[in-house]
């Protein structure tokens, strides 16, 4: 066991043998296919048809607003909501089909999930919690199972524990090793890291996704936190009013939008005024790309300075930018006083421009 480790456990570690008896990977990846998927409730709100293909063992980060439709698609993966339309398959296995009746039961999906509430047994273990879908199955070999389910998530030595004798990161891996145990097609995640501390959402996360690359299970990953999907995902689908705004790799999302609300909700975006540069409102700039001064060959911004924040290495800055609503923002070596007045400049190879 390592020391100082923020979850009290040492860091899962996989290896060939943890696998499975023979070495090899838990699974090759399921394709799903989801077309049309569509459920609406009575106030308007849920998912409006959704057509996505996931590759087998992609990692796909399902971002947006509350109340964009992110769990409602999720609930209809699982089949713990009834979608109104559309179809599902993994691989050439029919889930869902509204036009043909079909509707797996969840089951019978071959789904493992985790979600917000980790639902752990408090009156079981945590080598029970994990066996649970198992025993359910009566499905031979228990004991070897959940063990390697538990050395697969770094808590070999604490099978014997209840939930409450376990941190909330312990706790999160039982919740984990429970959704792998049984070698599912699917790993569908909801939230699960948002009511941990920043430290240790970032280190469960990165091992959580070490290890669902090792295993080849595909991954749906719900989530409001843009730098979490940024961080882990293959691919991010941004979803807004029940509807994919974009689907892409986490860099095309971030450097190539497809609209102003992506824009907006992936990072920041610092819309140029309206002029030579820009005639619609619909051209700008990441923080990041922006530098203090002017430069030859480089557009100039004059700005006034709202807020300077010191975020460790870098000052955060908020200034207002005439003729724009939102203010800009950049990074500084710096800090500024309110009101002061600076000159801003921007590359035109820089710029992004939205449709």
């Amino acid at each position: 066991m390592e020391t100082g480790h923020p979850s009290g456990v040492s860091s899962p570690h996989v290896t060939s043998a943890l696998l499975d008896p023979a070495g090899a990977a838990t699974s090759v990846g399921t394709r799903i296919a989801i077309d049309g998927l569509s459920r609406v409730f009575g106030d308007g709100t849920g998912l409006q048809p959704t057509s996505i293909v996931l590759e087998p063992g992609e990692f796909v980060s399902v971002l947006g607003p509350s109340g964009c439709g992110k769990s409602t698609l999720l609930r209809c993966i699982a089949g713990l909501e009834t979608p109104q339309a559309g179809s599902l398959r993994f691989d050439d296995r029919v889930i869902f089909d509204a036009a043909a009746g079909v509707d797996v039961p969840a089951r019978k999906r071959q789904l493992g999930m985790v979600f917000q509430d980790l639902a752990l047994w408090p009156h079981l273990s945590a080598f029970e919690n994990v066996a649970f879908p198992l025993r359910v199955a009566r499905e031979q070999g228990v004991a070897e199972k959940v063990d390697r389910a538990l050395a697969l998530v770094g808590l070999t030595s604490f099978g014997e524990k209840m939930p409450h004798q376990l941190s909330g990161g312990q706790q999160q891996r039982v919740a984990v090793a429970r959704a792998l145990v049984a070698r599912p097609d699917v790993l569908l995640m909801d939230e699960p890291f948002s009511a941990l501390d920043a430290a240790l959402k970032v280190q469960l996360r990165e091992e959580l996704s070490d290890l669902v690359r090792a295993l080849g299970v595909t991954t749906i990953f719900v989530t409001h936190d843009q730098e979490e999907a940024m961080s882990i995902s293959d691919r991010i689908v941004v979803l807004e009013s029940g509807s994919v705004r974009q689907a892409a790799s986490p860099q095309e999302v971030y450097e190539t939008p497809a609209d102003l609300f992506v824009a907006n909700f992936i990072g920041t975006f610092n819309a140029l005024p309206l002029g030579p540069v820009s005639t619609t409102g619909r051209v700008g700039v990441r923080p990041e790309r922006v530098r203090e001064g002017s430069e030859p060959g480089r557009i100039h911004i004059e700005a006034t300075v709202l807020s300077s924040t010191y975020r460790g290495g870098s000052h955060h800055v908020r200034a207002a930018v005439a003729g724009v609503d939102t203010p800009w923002s950049f990074p500084s070596f710096q800090p500024h006083s309110t009101g002061e007045k600076v000159t801003l400049s921007v590359h035109a190879d820089d710029l992004i421009s939205l449709p």
